[in-house]
């Protein structure tokens, strides 16, 4: 039995050994036929000439509106954050004013006094109507009553532009905008020529630009300029070179330049910008990129003249949004071959 067991199991892996050598299908060699050289003749184009830089949004100076107190004292609160939206006439902030004080004693004074003048007045009517006292009498009870009612009248008026209360002065916003800096802190002796914070108005805004001092003599006033931001990636904004800065950053070697969007309302201070501003038109060689090669630092391709093959360098300018690149180095109407990494070596 155990001969018997042993026989199988030789037969078995023998006719596994077999099955391996035999069943295995030989390799065949096939040469891949060589793709077909593409080429394509140079073009030139007039090409738009951006001076490339970053921005931000930033409050017009016609568009900053400074609060002040109007009337001296010392700043009690701030209601307000840098950044948050207000309303004109909403509360930006409280002043402690002992000036309201005093005109809050008077008013209550003079409102007692209003009180007797005009129950003394109503007296002298009657007085005058059964004869008991001359006319001249009556016309001085009506005479005190005036000044004393025109007097309260003043002093209600004051407190109204104040803000009112006891003591209190409210500084309330003059227009619809945002808050743009608060300059005072709680606890600060304030009066009108204290600027306690600024309200920028949001629709008069600019952009303002970095710009390289090599690229300042090709930018001028009126010059277009697009932009775009990440928080709107399928929009581009247009606007126009509005002022460009004498002032040069010793350090960064930049200057600003001042840029008015066309439109402004989805726009919030600070914001960054990628911008190109439109400088003129500049004539160049254009080809698909795919036949732009890269190589050591430095940009190739490859001509077709007559037959034979030529490595040329060339100037990348920049590339187009088509899929093509704007270059210098090569002469309109050569051929360049557009899919050079798969049939010239490098």
């Amino acid at each position: 039995m155990i001969m018997k067991t042993k026989l199988i199991m030789i037969l078995f892996f023998s006719f596994i050994i077999f099955s391996c050598s035999t069943g295995g299908g030989e390799k065949v060699s096939k040469k891949e036929k060589p793709q077909e050289i593409q080429v394509e003749k140079v073009v030139f184009e007039d090409i738009p000439d951006f001076v490339e830089a970053t921005g931000f949004v930033q409050p017009d100076k016609e568009g900053i509106v400074k609060v002040t107190s109007r009337t001296p004292g010392t700043l009690q609160s701030i209601k307000v954050r840098v950044g948050e939206r207000v309303r004109a006439g909403q509360i930006l902030a409280v002043v402690k004013a002992p000036d309201t004080t005093d005109l809050y004693a008077q008013k209550l004074s003079l409102s007692a006094q209003l009180s007797q003048a005009e129950k003394l007045l109503k007296i002298k009517r009657e007085l005058y109507e059964v004869g008991a006292i001359p006319k001249s009498e009556l016309i001085e009870a009506e005479t005190s009553y005036e000044v004393i009612k025109a007097q309260l009248r003043g002093v209600e008026e004051r407190l109204k532009i104040l803000g009112g209360g006891m003591g209190i002065s409210n500084i309330i916003s003059p227009i619809d905008g945002v808050v743009y800096q608060i300059l005072a802190h709680v606890g600060d002796p304030v009066d009108q020529a204290t600027e306690i914070l600024s309200i920028a108005n949001p629709l008069k805004i600019v952009i303002t630009a970095l710009i390289a001092d090599r690229d300042l003599p090709k930018i001028k006033v009126g010059d277009k300029v697009d932009f775009f931001v990440s928080t709107y990636p399928q929009r581009k904004f247009e606007g126009k070179v509005k002022y460009v800065s004498d002032v040069l950053d010793p350090e960064t070697h930049r200057a600003k330049v001042y840029i008015e969007p066309s439109e402004k309302e989805p726009f919030k201070i600070n914001m960054f910008f990628n911008v190109n501003i439109l400088v003129g038109e500049e004539r160049y060689a254009v080809i698909p990129k795919r036949a732009l090669l890269y190589q050591n630092g430095k940009f190739y391709v490859f001509l077709l003249e007559d037959g034979k093959v030529e490595k040329k360098e060339v100037n990348f300018v920049k590339e187009l949004e088509d899929g093509r690149v704007a270059l210098l180095g090569i002469q309109e109407g050569q051929k360049v071959i557009s899919n050079p990494i798969l049939e010239v070596s490098p």
